[in-house]
Protein backbone atom coordinates (compact mmCIF):
# COMPACT_ATOMS: atom_id res chain seq x y z
CA UNK A 1 0.00 0.00 0.00
CA UNK A 2 1.02 3.91 -0.46
CA UNK A 3 2.49 4.97 2.67
CA UNK A 4 0.64 8.11 2.35
CA UNK A 5 -2.83 6.66 1.67
CA UNK A 6 -1.51 4.67 4.84
CA UNK A 7 -1.04 7.23 7.10
CA UNK A 8 -4.39 9.10 5.67
CA UNK A 9 -6.70 5.79 6.11
CA UNK A 10 -4.86 6.12 9.63
CA UNK A 11 -5.75 9.65 10.32
CA UNK A 12 -2.10 11.06 10.53
CA UNK A 13 -2.23 12.82 7.09
CA UNK A 14 -5.36 15.04 5.80
CA UNK A 15 -5.70 17.20 2.79
CA UNK A 16 -3.78 14.39 0.16
CA UNK A 17 -4.74 14.72 -3.09
CA UNK A 18 -7.05 11.44 -4.14
CA UNK A 19 -4.99 10.71 -7.35
CA UNK A 20 -1.46 9.86 -6.55
CA UNK A 21 -0.83 11.29 -10.60
CA UNK A 22 -1.82 14.90 -8.42
CA UNK A 23 0.55 14.75 -5.79
CA UNK A 24 3.91 16.53 -5.61
CA UNK A 25 6.65 14.62 -6.34
CA UNK A 26 10.92 14.87 -5.86
CA UNK A 27 13.04 14.12 -8.47
CA UNK A 28 15.14 10.51 -7.45
CA UNK A 29 18.34 11.86 -7.61
CA UNK A 30 19.70 8.44 -9.25
CA UNK A 31 17.28 7.91 -12.09
CA UNK A 32 17.51 10.93 -14.36
CA UNK A 33 13.96 10.02 -16.28
CA UNK A 34 12.46 11.53 -13.08
CA UNK A 35 13.88 15.17 -13.67
CA UNK A 36 16.36 17.49 -14.84
CA UNK A 37 20.27 17.48 -13.21
CA UNK A 38 19.18 20.15 -11.06
CA UNK A 39 15.93 18.98 -9.66
CA UNK A 40 17.99 15.43 -8.75
CA UNK A 41 20.95 17.12 -7.12
CA UNK A 42 18.46 19.26 -5.13
CA UNK A 43 16.41 16.30 -4.25
CA UNK A 44 19.75 14.72 -3.29
CA UNK A 45 20.65 17.72 -0.98
CA UNK A 46 17.40 18.22 0.60
CA UNK A 47 16.54 14.41 1.25
CA UNK A 48 20.89 13.85 2.71
CA UNK A 49 22.03 17.86 3.82
CA UNK A 50 18.60 19.69 4.57
CA UNK A 51 17.85 18.38 7.82
CA UNK A 52 20.83 20.44 9.08
CA UNK A 53 21.36 22.69 6.68
CA UNK A 54 18.29 24.95 7.06
CA UNK A 55 17.07 27.96 9.18
CA UNK A 56 16.21 26.66 12.71
CA UNK A 57 18.27 22.99 12.00
CA UNK A 58 21.27 22.14 13.72
CA UNK A 59 23.54 23.72 10.53
CA UNK A 60 21.34 26.53 10.65
CA UNK A 61 23.90 28.76 11.75
CA UNK A 62 25.95 28.77 8.75
CA UNK A 63 23.48 30.17 6.48
CA UNK A 64 23.40 27.24 3.98
CA UNK A 65 19.90 26.38 3.24
CA UNK A 66 19.58 23.10 1.44
CA UNK A 67 16.23 22.80 0.89
CA UNK A 68 14.39 22.43 -2.41
CA UNK A 69 12.25 25.33 -1.89
CA UNK A 70 15.55 27.56 -1.56
CA UNK A 71 15.84 28.86 -4.94
CA UNK A 72 18.88 31.57 -3.68
CA UNK A 73 22.34 30.41 -4.79
CA UNK A 74 24.00 32.36 -2.66
CA UNK A 75 22.07 30.19 -0.05
CA UNK A 76 23.01 27.40 -1.00
CA UNK A 77 26.49 27.82 -0.45
CA UNK A 78 27.37 29.86 -4.22
CA UNK A 79 30.28 32.03 -3.76
CA UNK A 80 29.60 31.40 -0.22
CA UNK A 81 32.81 31.95 2.57
CA UNK A 82 32.47 29.30 5.21
CA UNK A 83 31.82 31.29 8.40
CA UNK A 84 32.08 28.18 10.84
CA UNK A 85 34.41 25.32 9.31
CA UNK A 86 37.71 27.17 9.09
CA UNK A 87 39.87 26.74 6.32
CA UNK A 88 39.21 23.63 4.39
CA UNK A 89 41.82 22.29 2.58
CA UNK A 90 42.77 26.11 0.82
CA UNK A 91 39.21 25.97 -0.38
CA UNK A 92 37.38 29.02 -0.48
CA UNK A 93 34.02 29.00 -1.18
CA UNK A 94 31.14 25.84 -0.03
CA UNK A 95 29.77 25.77 -3.42
CA UNK A 96 31.94 27.15 -6.59
CA UNK A 97 29.62 27.41 -10.21
CA UNK A 98 31.71 24.67 -13.18
CA UNK A 99 34.22 23.74 -10.49
CA UNK A 100 33.07 20.74 -8.32
CA UNK A 101 37.03 20.16 -7.57
CA UNK A 102 36.99 23.90 -5.65
CA UNK A 103 33.85 23.26 -3.94
CA UNK A 104 34.01 22.50 -0.06
CA UNK A 105 30.78 20.67 -0.36
CA UNK A 106 32.99 17.90 -2.70
CA UNK A 107 35.46 18.28 -0.39
CA UNK A 108 33.49 17.44 2.64
CA UNK A 109 30.82 14.83 1.06
CA UNK A 110 34.50 13.03 -0.07
CA UNK A 111 36.04 12.93 3.33
CA UNK A 112 35.78 10.52 6.23
CA UNK A 113 37.85 12.77 8.43
CA UNK A 114 36.01 13.80 12.11
CA UNK A 115 34.90 17.04 12.09
CA UNK A 116 35.44 17.09 7.89
CA UNK A 117 33.07 14.49 6.71
CA UNK A 118 29.87 15.72 5.93
CA UNK A 119 27.49 14.70 7.17
CA UNK A 120 28.99 14.60 10.63
CA UNK A 121 27.12 11.31 11.88
CA UNK A 122 26.23 7.93 11.17
CA UNK A 123 28.84 8.21 7.95
CA UNK A 124 31.80 6.16 7.79
CA UNK A 125 31.77 5.57 4.41
CA UNK A 126 31.31 8.22 0.78
CA UNK A 127 28.61 7.68 -1.23
CA UNK A 128 30.42 8.21 -4.21
CA UNK A 129 27.31 7.76 -6.52
CA UNK A 130 25.49 11.12 -4.64
CA UNK A 131 29.07 13.19 -5.32
CA UNK A 132 29.32 11.83 -8.82
CA UNK A 133 26.06 13.36 -8.88
CA UNK A 134 26.66 16.92 -6.88
CA UNK A 135 30.16 17.04 -9.17
CA UNK A 136 27.85 16.59 -12.38
CA UNK A 137 25.49 19.06 -11.02
CA UNK A 138 28.28 21.56 -9.49
CA UNK A 139 30.01 21.43 -13.56
CA UNK A 140 26.82 22.39 -15.04
CA UNK A 141 26.18 25.65 -13.04
CA UNK A 142 27.36 28.88 -14.69
CA UNK A 143 29.01 31.37 -13.41
CA UNK A 144 31.91 32.72 -11.18
CA UNK A 145 33.38 33.42 -7.86
CA UNK A 146 35.30 36.54 -7.38
CA UNK A 147 37.82 36.88 -4.74
CA UNK A 148 36.82 38.28 -1.31
CA UNK A 149 38.03 41.94 -1.14
CA UNK A 150 39.56 43.30 1.95
CA UNK A 151 37.56 46.00 3.61
CA UNK A 152 38.87 49.60 2.46
CA UNK A 153 40.70 51.04 5.19
CA UNK A 154 38.82 53.96 7.15
CA UNK A 155 40.44 57.34 5.89
CA UNK A 156 42.78 58.42 7.63
CA UNK A 157 44.28 55.84 9.07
Amino acid sequence: MDQLDRWRDAGYLQGLPPDAAARPRSAKWDDPASGSLDQRARAYLENNCAHCHQPGGQAGYTGVDYRASQKDPGRMGTCKTPNSAGNVAGLSYDLVPGRPEASILIFRLTSVAPKVAMPQLGRAVVHWEGVELLREWIASLAGECRPATAPAAAPGS
